[in-house]
């Protein structure tokens, strides 16, 4: 398969596995939904990226997340629906679990489709893609939107948890139905 067309298209298989705690579901005195909703992280959030204003994604869903990872779980390929997230890692699977990620891969102007097929054929080549070092505490922020990432396969009886807060550039940004279908359950 031409994977290049399959990126240009949309029209690639993802394999998704993670359970997820969704922001709606977070208690309102839960301390991961207290630090998402401090606004002097928003702040340091806005002054590290250097991008200019950023807002809290507006989606009920999605804001805010809890991705568990457990034996045989893998989140393949794939890009953000917001431009920011910030991953607060909580706990480390025993075997796997690594973030690998193609960063700044694509932009507004340039999708950048030959790269993505690239990456996706499994021959990054000229393609860079970094493993990022995740050990609980680490705060990684990465511009979702443009990098492609995944989580390769955990393995071992001990589940990865990773806090996800999103961020965008313009306010109001919400996710698709069918990614609240397909993510959470939800229409």
């Amino acid at each position: 398969e031409d994977t290049a067309a399959a990126a240009r298209s949309g029209d690639v298989a993802v394999l998704a596995t993670p359970r997820v705690v969704a922001y709606d579901l977070f208690p309102a005195d839960s301390p991961l939904r207290a630090l998402y909703e401090w606004d002097p992280l928003l702040r340091f959030v806005e002054a590290v990226l250097d991008r200019g204003a950023l807002h809290r994604y507006a989606d009920e869903c999605g804001a805010l997340n809890l991705a568990v990872m457990g034996e045989g779980d893998q989140l393949q390929w794939h890009f953000d629906m917001t431009d920011f997230v910030v991953s607060l890692a909580l706990r480390d699977a025993e075997e796997g679990g690594d973030f690998e990620v193609a960063p700044r891969l694509r932009s507004a102007e340039d999708e950048r489709y030959d790269a993505v097929g690239a990456v996706l054929a499994g021959g990054g080549g000229a393609v860079p893609v970094e493993t990022l070092d995740m050990t609980p505490g680490t705060l990684l922020l990465f511009e979702g939107r443009h990098s492609l990432h995944r989580v390769t396969e955990v393995r071992g009886p001990t589940a990865r948890w990773v806090a996800l807060l999103s961020y965008d550039t313009r306010p109001g940004t919400r996710g698709s139905d069918r990614l609240r279908r397909v993510r959470y359950g939800r229409d």
